[in-house]
């Protein structure tokens, strides 16, 4: 079995005269970070890698859960997960090391909410219906997949396991 978590980045400020690249979150961001963070570790789904776009506000949203979790998490860069489309993120999904059966992607919609909803064939209804009708920043989807290796998920291919945003009921019991 593979999971996947598809944390979107968390609340960044607007980027009025900078850089979009180099947007940094908001405290609102921080918080939702962390609350999202812990609930993955509360429910036994930290990741064995983190891989996230480089873009300022994924890398802190990443550099935030890695500090909530027990243990130290590999983080890598993948440049083309900024401003990506479905099938780019795709393929960096189906490319991902076998060694690590877990992996988390931090990064940006639309790009996660279509990917998600592209890969996800069944799982809880009500969350299906959620993760359909939108993805907010700080957003986690956690997908599993029947298959040995990466390269072998396909579309419809995913079991929903949850669908969790920062302001989710089930958080608070975290």
């Amino acid at each position: 079995m593979r999971r996947l978590l598809l944390f979107r980045h968390a609340k960044a400020a607007v980027a009025a005269g900078h850089d979009d690249h180099e947007r940094a979150l908001m405290e609102r961001g921080r918080r939702d970070a962390a609350r999202v963070a812990a609930f993955i570790a509360a429910s036994g789904l930290t990741p064995e890698l983190v891989v996230h776009s480089g873009a300022r506000r994924a890398k802190e949203t990443a550099e935030i859960a890695r500090a909530v979790w027990p243990r130290l998490i590999e983080a890598r860069v993948e440049p083309r997960l900024y401003e990506a489309s479905r099938p780019t993120v795709e393929a960096i999904v189906r490319a991902l090391p076998d060694g690590s059966a877990s992996v988390m992607v931090v990064g940006h919609n639309p790009s996660l909410a279509d990917v998600a909803n592209h890969l996800v064939g069944h799982g809880a209804d009500l969350d299906l219906l959620r993760i359909s009708a939108k993805f907010p920043t700080a957003s986690l989807a956690a997908l599993e997949f029947d298959v040995a290796h990466w390269r072998d998920v396909q579309p419809g291919s995913a079991k929903l396991a949850c669908f969790a945003t920062p302001d989710d009921p089930k958080l608070e019991k975290v």
